[in-house]
């Protein structure tokens, strides 16, 4: 019996740092002693989300000089990472095949990832147009292509993020023309419920190809907008045998699958089914074929079971969290300024802060931010920026809960910001705005006074800005510009309202994965979401504004997710009030269609849902539009 011990990697990369990038793999391998094959994900060696740099020669240039460094480390062990790869005229995203301080071969992507957030065909070529061999640029030839590596009684083959995804795989080539083990390299982005569909793609296609796969994906935020998953995976024959940690604050962690390739070979040899014509079956049988010296063996065979369960908030807790803490640590600032308006949405932004740092000292070490000259006291100031439309509720509720999660917290007035800008315009107007006239002007000066001081307490901070509007009010441009839209980052403008709402609920119950429970909410959670723009005397709601959110995010799904005709935009059924619904309907196409541009300038946002609609990452839109049959 030989069992090998295959080890797929998550890995925290950051965009360009070929330096840090290098030196986090080379940990990993360290790390990994005694794993006969170690697979790191895709892009691993430049980082994911390079963008248009990707077309600069000296970026192809850093990652083959970082790939070199790596190779001289692979004594006794074979390693896969990822890097661009340039052959005229033509750029690849391939994964290189190391083992014994050499490079065997490079596999070029063959299916580009060009739907949701991703955008490859931009820089990279299909594979297909590959020859099946590289010049390097010290001038040697490799083999290039789709590869079968093989030893004596393993082999293996390579299909990278999007080739797993697709309806004809790489893979099922792989397995007709022998390979034991599938190794799958990606940069698959986080969503909510993603892992669960991943688990169920990847068991069929084992199940399918009697086969095992080994999975392994990109970590944390690493440029900027999309977070990554972590979650590696090792299946055989359909069973998801082990998963690794999800969205951990950690630079790298190892999953390992040992495989007996007796007993793979043996199921394969009784469950394995041919399929599809002799042509396609030819393929298989028509790929380059790599002869690899023998893995080395492990001798404590593993078998356990190690499979976590999705849980939606507290994959939002942690994927917003580190979001925003490797923001805050990528961007070499000392933490974050929020104006807590004793709301929700900023209610979570502050939570997330919190959670950031729980989870840090827990993964990473209680003097890991010390360690980086960060006090955890001073990563977050709250600031309550009070007008004479602001109840004592939402102001008393903003203080309650920064004192209970530890942060700064102070509280200004500006009613004589707001009095001296309206002074000075109703001169130059001639007139004196009045509510009855000037309604929406009147509102959006006192959320517009408040951004010039909330950036200058940001600034004395060393801080970055949070921006705190979630995606509803993105999708019909329910804020101020310029005004509570100022940000660096908006960490909620990926989910609804209602999500939010659901999510602060679950923590006030003590039920989520890292923050206690949280007294303060309960005042928040009972209070209707209101912008407090108005006089007081008028109970501004949110909902009144607008429409029920639950009712918005139907119609935000329907139209922006499913695609469907605006005519034909909510079902009876999703609805039971149909003149609210219909009412809904109409407001909604039209402040979609008016507020593309408002979306076009919010900050940076996390992709967390199955959509989303930043115009950068998600959801492209025309700016000028006007939607009629």
């Amino acid at each position: 019996m030989s069992v090998y011990r295959c080890t797929a990697v998550s890995l925290k990369t950051t965009a360009l740092d070929f330096k840090g990038n290098r030196e986090k793999i080379l940990a990993a391998i360290q790390a990994n002693e005694n794993s006969s094959l170690i697979l790191f994900p895709e892009l691993c060696i430049s980082g994911y989300g390079c963008e248009d740099t990707f077309y600069f020669p000296w970026v192809w240039e850093q990652s083959w000089k970082s790939l070199l460094e790596i190779a001289k480390v692979t004594s006794g062990k074979t390693v896969i990472v990822g890097l661009p790869f340039f052959q005229s005229p033509y750029l690849f995203n391939v994964t290189a095949v190391l083992q014994n301080g050499k490079i065997l071969g490079l596999v070029p992507k063959q299916n580009l990832a060009q739907t949701g957030v991703h955008y490859e065909n931009r820089w990279f070529t299909k594979g297909e147009e590959s020859r099946n061999y590289a010049i390097t640029p010290d001038g040697s030839e490799l083999p290039f292509g789709s590869l079968l590596f093989e030893s004596a009684d393993f082999n293996f083959g390579i299909e990278i993020c999007e080739d797993s995804w697709v309806q004809v795989r790489p893979g099922q080539y792989l397995v007709e023309a022998g390979a034991d083990l599938i190794l799958s390299p990606g940069a698959s982005h986080f969503a909510l419920g993603k892992q669960d569909i991943r688990k169920k793609m990847f068991s069929e296609s084992s199940r399918n190809s009697s086969t095992a796969i080994l999975y392994a994906n990109l970590d944390g935020n690493e440029s900027g907008r999309l977070i990554f998953e972590g979650g590696c995976m090792g299946i055989v024959d359909g069973n998801v045998k082990q998963e690794g940690p999800k969205l951990h604050f950690t630079n790298f962690e190892s999953t390992h699958l040992d495989l007996d390739s007796t007993e793979l070979r043996s199921n394969r040899a009784r469950n394995f089914r041919s399929s599809g014509t002799r042509e396609f079956r030819s393929r298989g049988k028509g790929l380059q074929r790599i002869e690899i010296l023998p893995l080395k063996v492990q001798k404590d065979f593993n078998n356990s079971v190690q499979v976590s369960k999705s849980d939606l908030f507290q994959d939002f807790t942690r994927a917003t969290s580190l979001g925003l803490f490797d923001y805050l640590i990528k961007s070499k600032t000392k933490g974050y300024t929020l104006s807590l308006s004793g709301g929700a949405d900023s209610a979570a932004c502050a939570l997330l802060v919190k959670a950031g740092i729980l989870f840090s000292e827990k993964e990473l070490g209680p003097k890991y931010l010390d360690s980086l000259g960060l006090d955890p006291k001073n990563l977050l100031f709250t600031l309550f920026q009070g007008t004479e439309n602001n109840s004592e509720q939402t102001k008393n509720s903003a203080k309650q809960l920064s004192e209970e999660l530890g942060f700064t917290h102070a509280e200004i007035t500006v009613d004589s910001e707001v009095k001296s800008m309206l002074e000075k315009i109703s001169s130059v107007k001639g007139l004196i705005p009045n509510w009855k006239d000037h309604n929406l002007a009147l509102q959006n000066i006192q959320a517009r006074v408040r951004s010039p001081l909330i950036w200058l307490l940001a600034n004395l901070n060393g801080h970055l800005l949070l921006s705190t509007g979630n995606r509803s009010e993105a999708s019909v441009g329910y804020t101020t510009m310029d005004g509570d839209s100022s940000g660096s980052v908006a960490p909620l403008t990926g989910v609804s309202k209602e999500f939010v709402l659901s999510w602060l609920k679950n923590v006030h119950e003590g039920k989520d994965i890292i923050l206690p429970k949280i007294n303060a909410l309960e005042g928040i959670l009972n209070s209707k979401p209101t912008a407090e723009l108005k006089p007081l005397s008028e109970k501004q709601e949110d909902e009144k504004d607008l429409m029920p959110y639950p009712l918005l995010q139907k119609l935000e799904r329907n139209f922006v997710y499913l695609g469907k005709s605006p005519d034909n935009l909510l079902e009876s059924q999703e609805w039971s009030n149909a003149k609210e619904a219909e009412e809904g309907k109409k407001k909604f196409l039209k402040l979609f269609s008016a507020s593309q541009w408002k979306r076009e300038r919010l900050p940076p946002s996390f992709h967390l849902d199955e959509y989303g609609l930043d115009p950068k990452s998600s959801f492209r839109f025309p700016i000028l539009s006007e939607i009629s049959f």
